[in-house]
């Protein structure tokens, strides 16, 4: 029987090229309410959570230039990114503050008018 080496050296510590990431969480509404710009959303998100360019870069797969332009709101967010940088920072902020200027966006239709209307007036 051929021999594997030394059963009694001890072993190297074990590499694991894992990272465990949290769900991202919701911000308070307060902070979502101050957001101005998606930019600003997440630098405070990545702020927030201490988290590094390089950290986010390697989570979305982008460069940490390219991040830091997203940041500093030199080149706009894709929708494709929202969801990604929520999950690099842990935080829902991003689509929090994309999902109300979507909403401010948006007008009340003229049944919905309507509608809200009649139940004031019903108040």
């Amino acid at each position: 029987m051929e021999s594997i080496g030394n059963l009694n050296a001890p072993m190297p510590p074990l590499q694991l090229g894992i990272v465990v990431r949290r769900q991202p969480k919701n911000a308070p509404v307060q902070v979502v309410r101050q957001i101005e710009t998606p930019d600003q959303a997440l630098a405070v998100a990545m702020q927030a959570g201490d988290h590094k360019l390089a950290s986010v870069a390697t989570a979305i797969g982008k460069s940490e230039s390219y991040v830091s332009r997203l940041r500093t709101g030199s080149r706009p967010i894709p929708r494709r990114l929202i969801q990604p940088l929520c999950d690099a920072t842990e935080s829902n902020l991003l689509r929090q503050f994309m999902d109300m200027q979507a909403a401010l966006e948006n007008p009340c239709p003229r049944s919905e008018v309507a509608r809200l209307a009649g139940m004031l007036r019903a108040s």
